[in-house]
């Protein structure tokens, strides 16, 4: 091996690191204005930016994404907040698939104004992948706190959400 070159390993590990660096920054920054602390992996290729909550709709929230993202059996998923640091966050992260709840999710992440971004968050169809970048899928859903609450924005919610499935990894059953 070249003596410039890192071995996978150690470029794996680095990667990892910046990551878990950049998370936990964003988590403190968040959590000096009160926003919902992220939740999830940062690694797991796939980034939900729902839609800022505040208590106790919040914790509602946070439960119901969670109890979701189980069910879709995709428990790592990294779940975020919109918030001022969203467009670092998406580019430290560089998911692979990028998923929006809810209009106001989606206007944030159309406002980081991404350079190589093919198709705005906002001129999606719900529940429908689309190529939000070369290498990132992106899929814009309903809004979540009023499926808390109401049965027909649940059933709308739950449709959209079932597009989540094509990210679980067929384990050839």
């Amino acid at each position: 091996m070249p003596k410039n070159e890192f071995p996978p390993h150690a470029a794996a590990r680095d990667y990892e690191a910046k990551i878990s660096h950049e998370t936990a920054r964003l988590a403190r920054q968040a959590a000096r204005v009160g926003l919902l602390q992220p939740f999830g992996d940062p690694l797991s290729g796939v980034v939900l930016v729902a839609e800022p909550a505040t208590e106790p709709t919040g914790a509602r929230m946070v439960d119901a994404l969670r109890r979701s993202l189980a069910t879709v059996k995709l428990d790592r998923v990294y779940v975020t907040w919109s918030h001022p640091d969203l467009p670092e966050e998406i580019l430290s992260l560089e998911p692979d698939a990028l998923v929006a709840a809810g209009p106001a999710a989606a206007r944030a992440i159309d406002s980081c104004n991404y350079p190589l971004a093919k198709m705005a968050f906002l001129e999606a169809p719900e529940g429908s992948w689309f190529a939000w970048t070369k290498g990132t899928r992106g899929l814009r859903l309903p809004a979540l706190a009023p499926a808390l609450d109401d049965a027909a924005a649940k059933r709308r919610f739950w449709t959209a959400f079932l597009a989540l499935r094509a990210l679980v990894p067929d384990d050839g059953r």
